[in-house]
């Protein structure tokens, strides 16, 4: 079974949900598919910096469900790859994401994501969007 990397807002956009629309949910979808699931550990510290328990608890549950991928020195090399390419071409994006797409690469993961924007200008990375594989470069 294929190992997939959840972008921080698949898992936002889920919890938002109101209960009858769960099933609506890019995330709700992709467990129709023969998907297991990760997380960068930046989408961990991503979704854990705020300031409430509650929030917490939810999360830390969900992250217990699935494999919490580490921000190692591989991911850091990748990262200050990317970093250097999209710079060079004017297209630099916010540093949790090119942190999550560096670590999805190093791990050879598809990362679903509902931010084509910002991660189509990543060369290599495979995204998976609306329940469909993209590869932009």
């Amino acid at each position: 079974m294929e190992i997939i990397c959840l972008d921080t807002n698949v898992l936002i956009a889920h919890k938002r949900a109101k209960k009858i629309d769960k099933d609506k949910t890019f995330l709700y979808r992709l467990t129709n598919n023969p998907y297991q699931f990760a997380v960068s550990s930046i989408t961990v510290y991503e979704l854990l910096r705020g300031d409430n328990n509650d929030e917490d608890a939810y999360w830390k549950a969900i992250f217990g469900n699935m494999k919490v991928l580490n921000f190692d020195s591989h991911c850091a090399q990748q990262a200050a790859h990317i970093y250097q390419n999209l710079k060079k071409r004017g297209m630099l994006i916010e540093s949790e994401d090119l942190l999550i797409s560096a670590t999805a690469l190093a791990n050879q993961m598809k990362l679903a994501t509902g931010n084509v924007k910002h991660f189509n200008r990543i060369e290599g990375l495979e995204l998976v969007v609306d329940d469909k594989i993209e590869k932009f470069i």
